[in-house]
């Protein structure tokens, strides 16, 4: 039976001696609950007190979690280590068993790695191979082989090269007798992959997120003295997220409790939406170790309105672990909160727009299906223009690299780096700031700020006037990088491109793997369209959203506009059953699409917008309102704007 507690409870002695389960919905106060928890076993638990050496480890499913979790544990951090699982992976079973992940290459692979440099993951926002010129990996490969083979793999194909983990767990899962394989991507001869992989474990010594999983797995199952290792380290193990957790991430950590190291997993089956990594609902559900699983539920939601909790409950209503109540009677500011009815915006006549455009401008977000459906609410762009936004973003859709995250952090994308470089440089010529016109110069150039003299400064600005003369918002940017170039060269400016360093043509917009199609489009935007993209779509504070990349995050005004892609056609999603009769808890495209729903909607705080472009879905949503109300006696206010 789950038996129902809230965020501010603290687990029993007694109740800590079980594995538990807690299920707990948006806005219910789960970090709260894991770090006032932690800090308890911390203070009182013998486990943690009468040793130097034991920790509670916390994982948790981002980065940006973890750094969360970790200014929450201020003062407790000698005694706990917070980690995604990757990072607790890499740092506690593969540099410390380095003998043994060799070891597991040569029998599982057949691949003989030698001793050396420490093998790690990937870099984060980098291809595996990055870096490393491929005709250095052919020479290898023929080596290996024994022949001159001429090739024309990519380095992005030659990265996809890895642990079939999919086929491992399926192994497990169904207790057949492990094997192992590494996948065989389209178009890659069989007879390449092995001195392939021998390649990138023995000199590149990088693990792909995937093998991290495996060899983590596998080291921990042959080296009883790793997991012993592990177990003694950490008598207890919080999981926050567990829903997003895929099948071999959840076999490491029963592998881990299933003797004397307690498992405290919290999750929510609702908010369940990555299926695309391997994440399943059932893994959640069914989570078990030794038949020794206590079951909790977290029912209160601090975050929203009474109103939209309710409407929440309305799509969550299969799930009969979580039925929510709102907990929460103020705004931010203690007034008392109104009852603001949820809007749904049928179509785009001109009242629908105004209504869309008004909760945007007034710091409201927009959470899409995707990148490519939120690029046509973005305002004062072009509908050609935002098509060509659609088509730079699907050029990325089969690569490692996460074009948002190269726009936000990472810059290493040349066209990105390119245009930030330009769009620096004009907002601190713009502001009157040669501080960051310099800060800018530095971070492509190497100038050296003690070197700078009065006369560069003039020239600096006489420089910039020039190149930012005749811009305007159907300018094209890589036509300002280009004007960049070819001024830089002109002989009056020989004495910036001296302090510059620069030798060849400038700035560089486009690398020698950058496809002509690619290419093509980015060539096609406009100052407005790019300048927007890089400062209001893909920046921190964005007001237009995937639902993913909404995970975690709440807004005082949100507008949903989610709409069924192609693939979910093709598996039979459509609005009308989702509204007729909304079902979340099991694993088909459409149980998948509805959580996204309720991702979405749970993210709102005061202020709840459905975008719907079928205007025929009013009558299915009223009639499915009315009958939710009616059976569960709770009261939802909605209306309709056409």
């Amino acid at each position: 039976m789950v038996k129902s507690i809230t965020s501010g409870d603290i687990l029993t002695e007694n109740e800590l001696l079980n594995h538990i389960k807690i299920y707990a919905g948006p806005g219910a106060g789960k970090t709260h609950f894991i770090v006032e928890n932690i800090k308890n076993i911390i203070s009182t638990n013998k486990l943690i007190t009468n040793s130097e050496n034991r920790k509670i480890l916390c994982i948790t499913y981002t980065n940006k979690a973890v750094d969360e979790i970790a200014n929450r544990l201020q003062g407790f951090n000698e005694y706990i280590e917070i980690n995604t699982i990757h990072g607790f992976i890499i740092e506690n079973i593969i540099k410390p068993f380095q003998t043994d992940l060799i070891s597991i290459m040569k029998n599982d692979f057949n691949i003989k790695v030698c001793n050396g440099s420490t093998i790690s993951s990937q870099v984060e926002g980098l291809s595996l191979l990055h870096g490393i010129d491929k005709e250095t990996i052919y020479k290898y490969i023929n080596i290996e082989k024994n022949t001159s083979d001429s090739y024309s793999y990519s380095k992005m194909k030659m990265s996809e090269v890895q642990v079939d983990v999919d086929k491992f767990i399926n192994c497990i899962r169904l207790n057949k007798d492990l094997k192992s394989s590494l996948t065989n991507p389209k178009n890659f001869s069989v007879e390449d992959i092995v001195p392939l992989k021998k390649y990138i474990w023995s000199e590149v010594r990088k693990l792909t997120h995937d093998e991290i999983l495996y060899f983590g797995y596998r080291i921990i199952q042959t080296n009883p003295i790793a997991l012993y290792t592990l177990r003694v380290k950490f008598p207890f193990i919080f999981v926050d997220e567990f829903q997003d957790t895929n099948p071999i991430q959840t076999e490491i950590i029963k592998l881990i409790g299933s003797k004397s190291t307690k498992i405290i997993i919290v999750g929510d089956v609702a908010q369940s939406i990555y299926s695309f990594q391997g994440a399943k609902v059932s893994d959640f559900l069914e989570f078990n170790i030794n038949n020794e699983v206590e079951e909790y539920s977290i029912d209160g939601n601090r975050r929203s309105t009474e109103n939209i909790v309710n409407f929440c409950n309305f799509i969550r209503c299969s799930d009969k672990n979580i039925f929510q109540s709102s907990i929460r009677k103020y705004k931010d500011d203690k007034t008392i909160i109104e009852k603001i009815s949820i809007k749904f915006l049928l179509g785009r006549s001109d009242e629908v727009n105004r209504t869309l455009y008004s909760i945007l401008n007034d710091n409201g977000v927009i959470l899409a299906r995707s990148w490519v459906d939120a690029f046509k609410f973005i305002q004062n762009i072009e509908e050609n223009q935002s098509v060509i936004l659609k088509k730079i973003y699907n050029s990325y859709y089969n690569t490692p690299i996460m074009i948002r995250d190269e726009i936000i952090k990472h810059n290493n994308v040349m066209w990105v780096k390119a245009f930030k470089i330009i769009f620096n440089l004009w907002e601190g010529y713009n502001n009157k700031s040669f501080g960051d016109i310099i800060l800018t110069l530095q971070k492509y150039f190497q100038i050296f700020p003690s070197k700078i003299e009065i006369n560069h400064i003039y020239s600096i600005y006489e420089f910039l006037k020039e190149l930012f003369i005749d811009v305007s918002s159907d300018t094209l940017t890589v036509d300002i990088i280009e004007k960049f170039n070819s001024l830089i060269f002109q002989k009056k400016n020989t004495i910036l491109k001296n302090l510059f360093g620069i030798n060849d043509i400038g700035i560089y917009i486009f690398s020698e793997y950058d496809k002509e199609d690619l290419k093509q489009n980015v060539k096609c935007l406009k100052w407005n369209t790019s300048y927007c993209l890089f400062n209001e779509v893909f920046c921190e504070n964005s007001k237009y959203m995937t639902v993913h990349q909404s995970k975690g995050l709440e807004w005082d005004k949100v507008i949903v506009s989610l709409n069924p892609n192609s693939f979910d056609k093709r598996e039979g999603v459509n609005l009308n059953k989702m509204f007729t009769s909304p079902v979340l808890v099991n694993e088909t495209t459409l149980d998948e699409f509805t959580r996204l729903f309720y991702v979405a909607c749970s993210r709102a705080k005061n202020e709840l917008y459905i975008h719907l472009e079928d205007e025929s879905l009013q009558s299915v949503i009223r009639s499915s309102l009315e009958n939710f109300q009616e059976k569960s006696g709770i009261d939802i206010n909605y209306e309709f704007i056409q």
